[in-house]
C-alpha cells in the first residue's frame, strides 16, 4: 500500500492489539481502542492496567493493526510510548462512538466516566506491513 492508504487504513476503527513487556520479560499483548491523529496514535487505559504498568517499566512498543477480511492487511507500528493523562472527556466520547456508534458509544462513556485512566501515545518510529497473498487476484 501507499504511505497514503496506509493513512487512512489506520484512520478506521480497527481493534489493534498493544504489544508490551511485562515483568520477567514476558510479552503481553491486548486488544485496545485508538485514535490517530497528525501519524500518533492515543490509547487510552486503566491507571494501574496491565498495559499502564508495562508501558512505565518498558516503554518500547508494538502496535498491530490489522484487517481480518480479504485481503489480509496489517500495519505494525513500533516506537517508544509515552504516559499521559486521561484523555480529555471530548476525547472520549470520540473513541467510544468511533468504535460502538452514537448511542452505545454515549451509554458507554456515562458508565466509565468515573473511572481512573492514563492516555499511552505512541508517534512510532517505524512501520512494518504485511501484505496477505491469500484473496488475492493473481495478476500476470
Amino acid at each position: 500500500m501507499s504511505e497514503q492508504e496506509r493513512e487512512e487504513f489506520l484512520k478506521e476503527a480497527n481493534v489493534a492489539v498493544l504489544a508490551t513487556v511485562g515483568g520477567g520479560g514476558r510479552a503481553h499483548a491486548a486488544p485496545i481502542w485508538y485514535l490517530y491523529e497528525d501519524g500518533v496514535f492515543i490509547m487510552s487505559t486503566g491507571r494501574g492496567s496491565q498495559k499502564h504498568r508495562n508501558v512505565e517499566a518498558q516503554p518500547e512498543i508494538t502496535l498491530v493493526v490489522d484487517r481480518r477480511s480479504l485481503p489480509y492487511y496489517a500495519v505494525m507500528a513500533q516506537g517508544r510510548a509515552e504516559i499521559g493523562p486521561r484523555l480529555a472527556d471530548e476525547d472520549r466520547l470520540k473513541m467510544a462512538v468511533r468504535y460502538l456508534g452514537e448511542e452505545l458509544g454515549r451509554g458507554y462513556i456515562a458508565r466509565v466516566s468515573g473511572e481512573d485512566s492514563v492516555t499511552i501515545r505512541l508517534r512510532p518510529r517505524k512501520f512494518i506491513e504485511f501484505n496477505g497473498r491469500a484473496g488475492r487476484a493473481e495478476s500476470g
